[in-house]
């Protein structure tokens, strides 16, 4: 959990924002989450996939934000706060894209790459797709792990050569 833990905290600490660590009760109970949101003027919030799509049936009047991210996002309500959805697997710091989500488009997207980050489509060969195409996500940039700790096999298999940029690597 020390990786979400960064993203989660420090963002908002820098910014001089106040930082609730929620009780579990309160945080498994949506009805409760959203009054204590309303209660202490929370205005930005990241919560789980299938938590912030329950969350969304619930009129909420104090949020500005709504970050979400962890699961395939599947459905989403127009609501008075900005939907943001993240993406990201652990071995790129937890979030590799991001988008603001607009519920009239009907398109539920991952975004687009994070600064510092790169995010490929490729074919079996190692081509880029064209959008549209079905192919396989690969990460790249600054923010990807060495690899598995004891575990050279799943690494090597795992964290290739990066093929558009020569002596960086990939995730697939």
């Amino acid at each position: 959990g020390f990786d979400a833990s960064v993203w989660e905290m420090f963002p908002y600490w820098i910014a001089g924002s106040e930082l609730h660590i929620i009780d579990e009760a309160i945080r498994m109970d949506i009805v409760r989450l959203n009054q204590y949101f309303e209660e202490h003027g929370i205005t930005i919030t990241f919560l789980p996939t299938q938590l912030c799509e329950q969350f969304m049936e619930l009129d909420n009047k104090s949020l500005r934000v709504l970050l979400t991210g962890g699961d395939k996002l599947k459905r989403v309500e127009k609501r008075g706060y900005t939907l943001v959805n993240n993406y990201g697997p652990t071995e790129n710091t937890v979030v590799a894209t991001s988008t603001a989500i607009d519920p009239d488009e009907g398109m539920l997207s991952i975004g687009r790459p994070i600064a510092n980050t790169r995010v490929y489509v490729l074919g079996e060969h190692n081509e880029v797709q064209p959008a549209g195409v079905t192919g396989e996500l690969c990460i790249a940039g600054r923010g990807l792990a060495r690899g598995y700790l004891n575990k050279p096999e799943e690494t090597a298999k795992r964290f290739t050569e990066d093929p558009f940029v020569p002596g960086e690597r990939m995730y697939r």
